[in-house]
């Protein structure tokens, strides 16, 4: 009796341990499929992560402050002007050398521009008559005859009309009818940067012009000639006829000054670029190849 008993604790010690082992096997089982789901899901979390290359995916987007996406999505394509230069002190003029500079020929444009330049101020001017065949010239032989450090320096300045704005005049440079466009004659204006250049002064939903709304094409010769008061091949910024509105290659801030046209056909004016920007206030962005 207490031998069966003993072997009755025996067998049910057994049976319980045998419960045991199989309940444990379950539990390792369990665990183990619960670590290969959670590694998966954190691979898939990664490899999203890559995909996206980084960038806010619609989830984040939804937890971004308000108008944060917008800005996010249009980033400003303008460039900030460098920092102004000071007016020297006493300033009372652009001071020419008329045999040296303008080849001793003086015209009553010249003096006007060179008061304007007095009284506006713009200390940095400078004039440089050419000869009558400089456009025939290479580009570094018109370089040399200004002393410019490199082609670069050589800019022009271009009129042009947006032949599908309903713009009367030029009193609103986000739609204007005329823009004074000014790039590097080693640059080419690249239109569809241009188009972007003016309609992206709006933003998208307050009245920005639309891509069919903007079709830039060179002014006629009689247009830039009442726009600018200067003659064909002459036109300066300095004294414009109209204030047209000016926009600038980005390329430019690189430089310390450039060289335009000078009221003249065969006369040049340099100008630094802070005074360029504080003059005329462009608006300055990449638009050319």
């Amino acid at each position: 009796s207490h031998r069966e008993m003993s072997a009755a604790l025996l067998n049910r010690q057994v049976r319980i341990n045998d419960e045991l082992s199989k309940l444990e096997k379950r539990f390792q089982a369990l665990a183990a499929r619960m670590s290969t789901s959670g590694s998966s899901r954190n691979g898939r979390k990664e490899r999203k992560g890559k995909q996206n290359g980084g960038k806010p995916g619609k989830g984040n987007q939804k937890n971004m402050k308000p108008g944060a996406k917008a800005k996010a999505a249009e980033e400003s394509i303008y460039f900030p002007y460098p920092p102004p230069e000071p007016i020297p002190e006493g300033f009372s003029g652009v001071s020419v050398d008329v045999e040296k500079d303008l080849m001793g020929k003086d015209t009553e444009i010249q003096k006007r521009l060179r008061e304007l330049c007095a009284t506006i101020p713009i200390p940095s001017a400078r004039f440089k008559r050419a000869p009558a065949d400089y456009y025939q010239w290479t580009l570094e032989q018109r370089r040399d005859l200004l002393g410019a450090p490199h082609i670069d320096y050589l800019c022009k300045t271009m009129i042009m009309r947006n032949t599908r704005t309903k713009a009367t005049d030029c009193s609103d440079i986000t739609d204007s009818k005329y823009y004074m466009i000014v790039i590097q004659y080693t640059a080419k204006m690249n239109k569809d940067k241009l188009t972007k250049m003016i309609r992206n002064q709006r933003p998208e939903k307050k009245g920005r012009l639309s891509k069919k709304g903007v079709n830039m094409r060179v002014a006629s010769a009689d247009e830039g000639v009442t726009l600018s008061g200067y003659g064909h091949n002459a036109v300066t910024p300095v004294g414009m006829a109209v204030n047209v509105p000016m926009l600038v290659s980005h390329r430019i801030l690189e430089l310390p000054y450039i060289w335009l046209g000078g009221g003249e056909v065969d006369v040049k004016l340099a100008i630094s670029i802070p005074d360029l920007c504080r003059i005329f206030k462009p608006l300055i962005a990449d638009l050319t190849n």
